[in-house]
């Protein structure tokens, strides 16, 4: 059983915030926040209560932690998969090392996309229609869980930059 006891400055359970830089999430509420407030498309994001907008940087987060990335994790044990240092460099160089701000702002728009949508979009639907006795079968989208504007974002720190694209490792 899940223990529901507030703790701490929280009133509520439910206002407890739930993120965790560097756990399940590459940014705090407050930065996502900022970026969100410049987006002329963020309606959902602002009409969305707190506890909402951390969950989805949360799945946003998780989403795009699953993708093949280029480099490798700064820190083996590291529970995401950024932040990031090249294939080549030595264990513990460098020290320190960001996050790109691409990757964090494809975190909030993809939030924003699934605040707005409630899904991922999944794979796409099979479109067919009838051309005199032939019949044409199509894909009317793309076959990736990103929204293209997310994809943008994140395509140059991608090892393959399209979901269509297989990577083959020795």
């Amino acid at each position: 059983m899940t223990d529901t006891t507030p703790t701490g400055d929280c009133a509520a359970f439910d206002e407890c915030p739930i993120i965790a830089i560097g756990q399940n999430a590459y940014l705090s509420l407050a930065d996502a926040d900022r970026i969100a407030d410049t987006r002329l498309f963020a309606a959902p994001w602002a009409n969305s209560a707190a506890r909402a907008r951390e969950q989805a940087i949360i799945t946003a987060t998780a989403v795009l932690d699953r993708l093949g990335w280029q480099g490798r994790k700064l820190a083996p044990t590291q529970p995401l998969a950024w932040p990031r240092v090249a294939d080549q460099a030595p264990l513990g160089y460098p020290l320190t090392t960001d996050i790109p701000d691409a990757i964090k702002t494809a975190s909030v728009e993809l939030a924003i996309h699934l605040l707005a949508t409630g899904t991922l979009g999944g794979g796409p639907a099979i479109m067919q229609r009838m051309l005199g006795d032939s019949m044409e079968m199509f894909y009317p989208t793309v076959a990736d869980e990103l929204p293209k504007h997310v994809r943008r974002l994140v395509e140059p720190y991608l090892r393959a930059s399209s979901a269509h694209v297989a990577e083959v490792r020795f």
